[in-house]
């Protein structure tokens, strides 16, 4: 299940195609329109299994609860809301209060950067891309993240691949 951050994000940095490496991924309307707002080439020439989810099911009273005390969007709202009914599904999103109420939920959750990462894993890019594509981030993406913790997943994937 997919929120529109990484997507955009992904998109942003050229690296959408790693979305393709995923089995399937779950978006519901109402981010598809969010994610053509910004990038309406997104979901154009690619090999990513898309399966666009139509929000036609209802959202149980606690979880609107929770999400609204979050100030989470219609799309976080439809990806949980989805993820309640459908089990076993990771969710993919780059807002924190997002990632906070579905892992309070017990949801496996990542986002930008744990596909960047997830990359060098599958032997989808080498190590020495994905530095250069995190350091891409605060140039060409909208996704914000401190210039501290980049550096630390800079210099961790450094170490970890003997890079230095």
């Amino acid at each position: 299940m997919c929120d529109a951050g990484p997507i955009i994000h992904l998109d942003e940095i050229g690296c959408l195609y790693l979305m393709e490496d995923f089995e399937k991924v779950f978006v519901p309307d109402v981010v598809r329109k969010e994610v053509l707002a910004y990038r309406d080439a997104a979901f154009e020439d690619s090999n990513v299994k898309w399966a666009e989810v139509s929000q036609q099911f209802s959202v149980d009273a606690s979880l609107q609860a929770v999400c609204r005390i979050f100030s989470l969007d219609a799309g976080e709202v439809a990806a949980l809301a989805f993820m309640n009914k459908e089990q076993g599904l990771m969710l993919l999103t780059d807002d924190a209060a997002a990632r906070l109420v579905a892992m309070k939920l017990g949801y496996n959750v990542h986002g930008t950067i744990g596909v960047l990462l997830r990359a060098i894993r599958r032997d989808l890019m080498k190590p020495e891309e994905v530095i250069d594509r995190i350091k891409l981030i605060p140039l060409q993406s909208s996704l914000y993240i401190k210039a501290s913790l980049l550096e630390e997943l800079i210099f961790q994937v450094e170490q970890e691949f003997g890079l230095q």
